[in-house]
């Protein structure tokens, strides 16, 4: 049995934190495609400050309006990554929704998407107290809550119908779910539809990252408005 938390209480017991867009896809393409790890920051001041300690070689990816922040290799694309060599390389992504969807002292932490929604079914089917959080929450994305209904319904095929479930009846095609999501419609109009198709396809990626440590940042020791943590993830195969 597992629960999808739309409230973002604390949880108790193991958590998979659903992302699709904008970043969460991106997270388990990279480990699919070799990166060693990535850090999800939340801006790109802490993102700066982090790549500076990872020191050279460290992919920055990240986007405002739909452009990469100065400095940063590249935008949240996952068209645009096929083509990067990531093999080897540490990334940090900007991520601000899927940074803030953890609390803190949450430890067991695990990552899914369409994308890696096979491995993720295989890996964690077994573990007891599951719990599926929609990255935005306690005000969800669209296209992660019915992502969560996705797994949700894989993870407990006899459970209890929910809220996150039952849209799965007005969304079956993921595509048209991410389609019709306004993060869905912010790449729309920015004549992105084919990440849209990238972002829908279950099971292309065999990995399921896994929180492996958070780097905290004081906002008096590094001129921030707030503190702010920065979570690294790794490929983990079970």
């Amino acid at each position: 049995m597992c629960r999808v938390d739309l409230c973002l209480t604390p949880a108790r017991g193991p958590l998979i934190l659903v992302e699709v867009l904008p970043a969460g896809s991106l997270l388990t393409q990279l480990l699919a495609q070799g990166a060693l790890e990535v850090w999800v920051a939340p801006g790109p001041k802490v993102a700066r400050l982090l790549a500076q300690e990872l020191g050279q070689g460290v992919l920055l990816l990240g986007e405002v309006e739909g452009f990469p922040p100065e400095g940063f290799h590249g935008r949240l694309s996952l068209v645009d990554l096929e083509s990067t060599p990531v093999a080897g390389k540490k990334a940090i992504l900007v991520a601000p929704l899927l940074n803030a969807s953890l609390l803190h002292g949450e430890e067991e932490v695990y990552v899914a998407g369409f994308r890696n929604a096979k491995a993720v079914l295989e890996a964690l089917r077994g573990l007891k107290g599951l719990v599926l959080r929609p990255s935005g929450a306690p005000e969800p994305l669209l296209s992660a809550v019915v992502a969560a209904g996705f797994l949700q319904k894989r993870l407990s095929p006899d459970g209890p119908t929910t809220l996150a479930t039952a849209l799965l009846k007005a969304f079956p095609d993921p595509q048209e779910a991410l389609f019709q999501s306004p993060e869905g419609q912010a790449l729309h109009k920015e004549g992105r539809t084919e990440e849209l198709a990238r972002a829908s396809l279950i099971g292309v990626d065999p990995v399921v990252p896994r929180l492996a440590g958070v780097r905290f940042f004081p906002k008096a020791e590094f001129g921030l408005t707030q503190d702010r943590y920065a979570q690294r993830f790794v490929a983990w195969n079970g």
